[in-house]
């Protein structure tokens, strides 16, 4: 059996948050992958320590990538009442959860257990495919939405722009969240790291305005924030996640700003 290698997500920080993979099974384009995704390979003794964090904090993840077996391959595939509602579905069991993103892969993970497994394909990471990018990014920031509600952090779909961040649909963004840090004050994104400043904004792009912004009320800015949380689960957003919701809502300000100003990031590796 090949030793797994140890990715921490935002390493700066210091989050006990960890995503291990067996390299046998995979192609190498998704250390790559991991690495845009903001995640640092461990050196062998940097392993060793976050194997003791691991045991040691209670809000610690790790999410154990490993390439699925006959049958979850056949789970992944086959076809669920689910499936009318989207890729994506999370069915709750005893003591457990499994969330399945329809041809890609199958993660069972529980709040109240520190090790979550993740069945993928051997291009999981690697595909230039859009769609398939798409997913792969999903999949991981879905985990890290979880993963990082124990440190007050905060996942929404959308990117990062100067003195804000434009929240979209999934697809929109192509995959790619902003993580919160509400008590931090930072935001965590593809980016990098970046502080979440007084002029702070939540942009909501509207392709009928032009040439001005309108302001949200404070109740649109909750609503608009809630709709676009990548916090996915059976009985809907938790009391932590409402309340970090909330609190975001109270500290920013809302616009509705036109479409049509609105530059995307051009790079093509993300």
């Amino acid at each position: 059996m090949s030793k797994k290698t140890i990715y921490q997500y935002q390493k700066d920080l210091g989050l006990p948050v960890y995503i291990a993979v067996d390299p046998q099974g995979f192609e190498s384009g998704l250390n790559d992958f991991l690495l845009l995704m903001k995640f640092t390979k461990l050196q062998e003794k940097e392993e060793a320590a976050a194997l003791e964090i691991m045991k040691k904090n209670n809000a610690s993840r790790c999410l154990n990538i490993t390439e699925a077996t006959p049958a979850v391959a056949r789970q992944i595939h086959s076809t669920m009442e689910s499936d009318r509602y989207g890729l994506e579905s999370v069915i709750p069991k005893p003591g457990y959860q499994v969330y399945r993103y329809k041809d890609e892969g199958l993660m069972v993970y529980s709040f109240g257990v520190k090790s979550w497994e993740f069945g993928a394909f051997h291009d999981f990471g690697s595909s230039k495919d859009s769609a398939k990018r798409l997913a792969h990014k999903t999949i991981i920031h879905r985990f890290l939405s979880w993963a990082l509600v124990h440190h007050g952090i905060l996942g929404l779909w959308g990117v990062t722009v100067d003195d804000g961040m434009v929240l979209q649909r999934s697809v929109e963004s192509k995959g790619e969240a902003v993580f919160v840090d509400v008590v931090g004050n930072r935001i965590l994104s593809l980016d990098g790291i970046k502080k979440l400043g007084p002029k702070f904004k939540v942009l909501r792009l509207d392709p009928t305005l032009h040439g001005r912004n309108i302001r949200m009320t404070n109740e649109e800015l909750l609503s608009f924030i809630s709709a676009h949380c990548s916090y996915l689960d059976y009985t809907g957003l938790s009391v932590p996640v409402r309340q970090m919701i909330q609190t975001l809502a109270k500290m920013t300000v809302g616009l509705i700003h036109p479409e049509e100003s609105f530059r995307p990031r051009t790079d093509l590796s993300l």
